[in-house]
């Protein structure tokens, strides 16, 4: 297991450099891919006896959320995002079992990432956009190693184990300060770093966001009864399960910019 990870992590990681660097469509195009992807497993995963279209369904429409998010209003409004959670609460209120509500999961399927992933490409559009991603990414990554590492040497009380088993309090605490001094850290690399204020702010919210993001995935896989959203990556899950923590800080991170920064 940790063989195969160590093999997706080192093939992903180059290839995660050369997107960050990608010009702005080719950048978008991949990103609606993997969106689009992501969808998909959700979608299979919730509803494993639908049709195959309507596997698909969701995930073309995850694309076109991803694909046209610059020129659609309502993403630049914020509303779409509300709406999102609205429908998680649907499916994930006590009783609302996936073959039980099958319309508004197969709604959760669509918009969850492709709502939430589209604001990768609205954070790459920003000024000194591919710096922010690298901030959303170092965040998000040191938050998690974090967690893993100190939970793993420390770890004593659970945090949530009905959720998910392994992550512990004294976990948490280290992924939030590892992801707040990751933050801190890469905010210095934009050309024009933001004010302490909203470099504090950032480095704030990061981290709790990104573990939220992650009880969050775990929430939604045990609400359909599935381990991983699919087999994909090996070692690692599916799409989905690497961009669960992801999907909140990239919101998060957006809006956060467009508050306090711009």
């Amino acid at each position: 297991m940790l063989k195969q990870r160590l093999v997706v992590a080192g093939i992903g990681l180059p290839l995660l450099g050369l997107l960050l660097l990608a010009p702005e469509r080719a950048f978008s195009a991949v990103i609606a891919l993997l969106i689009a992807v992501g969808a998909f497993e959700v979608a299979r995963a919730a509803l494993p006896g639908a049709s195959p279209t309507t596997h698909v369904g969701a995930a073309v429409l995850a694309a076109l959320l991803v694909s046209l998010a610059r020129g659609i209003e309502w993403f630049n409004a914020g509303t779409l995002v509300p709406a999102v959670g609205v429908a998680l609460y649907l499916v994930l209120r006590p009783g609302a079992a996936p073959e039980a509500n099958r319309p508004t999961w197969w709604l959760v399927a669509a918009t969850y990432p492709g709502v939430l992933g589209a604001h990768f490409v609205l954070l790459r559009v920003l000024p000194e956009g591919t710096t922010w991603l690298v901030v959303l990414l170092a965040a998000t990554f040191a938050t998690d190693t974090g967690a893993y590492a100190v939970g793993r040497l420390l770890g004593r009380h659970r945090m949530a184990p009905a959720i998910s088993p392994g992550k512990t309090w004294e976990g948490a605490a280290g992924g939030f300060v590892a992801g707040a001094l990751a933050t801190f850290a890469a905010t210095r690399l934009l050309e024009a770093p933001p004010t302490m204020l909203a470099t504090a702010a950032i480095a704030l919210a990061l981290p709790v966001v990104s573990e939220a993001g992650d009880l969050l995935e775990s929430t939604v896989k045990r609400r359909i009864g599935v381990k991983d959203m699919s087999r994909l990556l090996p070692g690692h899950g599916g799409i989905m399960d690497r961009l669960d923590s992801l999907l909140a800080t990239g919101p998060t991170l957006y809006w956060l910019v467009r508050w306090f920064v711009l």
